[in-house]
């Protein structure tokens, strides 16, 4: 596949393999009796959708000029990640003064989705003349 088609591939697999998780993540949470507005599904979801996009978007877009500096841009963006999911979604988690587990795969589970697939994006990018 051309490098060209790679943002259209990203963002259709990011896209639906989000909306995919996200209902299938609420459809459980439903009947396991959660309220979702008190889980902040949509929030974690969106995040980590913005977030990814633009960590992609970025290596995408420094690819030639940076080459050997992309691994870091994607650092950098799990770090950066880690940090808004700190300043937004941590502080009602852990009103309670416990994070559970329920609260812990909200986050995680879009979170690992995306991680995945910028890894598997960049490896592409990395291995392309």
């Amino acid at each position: 596949m051309k490098i060209r088609y790679y943002p259209i591939l990203f963002v259709s697999i990011l896209i639906v393999g989000l909306l995919l998780l996200f209902y299938l993540q609420a459809w459980f949470l439903e009947n396991n009796g959660y309220d979702l507005s008190s889980v902040q599904l949509t929030k974690s979801y969106t995040l980590n959708a913005i977030m990814a996009l633009i960590v992609f978007f970025a290596i995408y877009a420094y690819r030639d000029k940076y080459r050997d500096l992309l691994g870091f841009f994607f650092l950098g963006g799990s770090l950066l990640k880690f940090t808004l999911f700190f300043i937004f979604l941590y502080p009602d988690f852990n009103q309670d003064g416990v994070l559970e587990r329920l609260e812990f795969l909200v986050f995680f589970v879009p979170y690992g989705f995306a991680l995945v697939l910028e890894t598997f994006f960049l490896v592409k990018l990395l291995n392309t003349v």
